[in-house]
């Protein structure tokens, strides 16, 4: 119940944080998507259970915020998970090393989703340009903050299960 609630608080600040903050913090084209990246953080991490739910949730509410075509941000956030589940799987004994290469994947995957919906939709765009001004940009600050929201995310995960554990 406490991990439910601890997580749904901390979407709430992601999320708040993704479209007040970074959305308008711009580099050529490119943003970060924190809330991707809380949700590979939380996904990797072994004691949470509930990464799918949140997932929803989350592409939910980005697709509620988004330009983008409703389903779009919730199909990229559930390819996202699981790529981070995938490796979460294998033996990584490195989950710094795993939330760099999420972040990188599913970055990557983030904006071919996009680009294809796009591209479905009519919209026209030179896929060079795409990969200049949006995807390089976006994957460059996605890798400088997937570090700090690692941190808060284990952080978070290691005091919330101890607390479950002993009560």
């Amino acid at each position: 119940m406490i991990s439910h609630l601890v997580c749904a608080l901390s979407l709430v600040v992601f999320y708040s944080l993704q479209t007040a903050i970074f959305s308008q913090a711009n580099l050529i084209s490119g943003t970060a998507d924190v809330v991707l990246l809380f949700l590979a953080a939380w996904s990797l991490q072994e004691q949470v259970k509930n990464s799918w739910l949140w997932t929803i949730v989350a592409g939910v509410l980005i697709s509620l915020a988004s330009a983008m075509p409703f389903f779009a941000p919730l199909i990229a956030y559930l390819g996202v998970i699981s790529i981070s589940k995938l490796l979460q799987r294998r033996v990584w004994r490195n989950p710094i090393l795993a939330m760099f290469i999420v972040t990188l994947v599913g970055t990557i995957f983030q904006h071919g989703i996009y680009i294809f919906v796009l591209r479905i939709t009519g919209a026209v765009f030179p896929f060079s340009i795409s990969v200049d001004h949006i995807i390089l940009p976006s994957l460059l600050l996605n890798l400088i903050f997937a570090l700090p929201v690692y941190a808060v995310v284990s952080d978070l995960v290691g005091r919330i299960y101890p607390l479950e554990v002993e009560a």
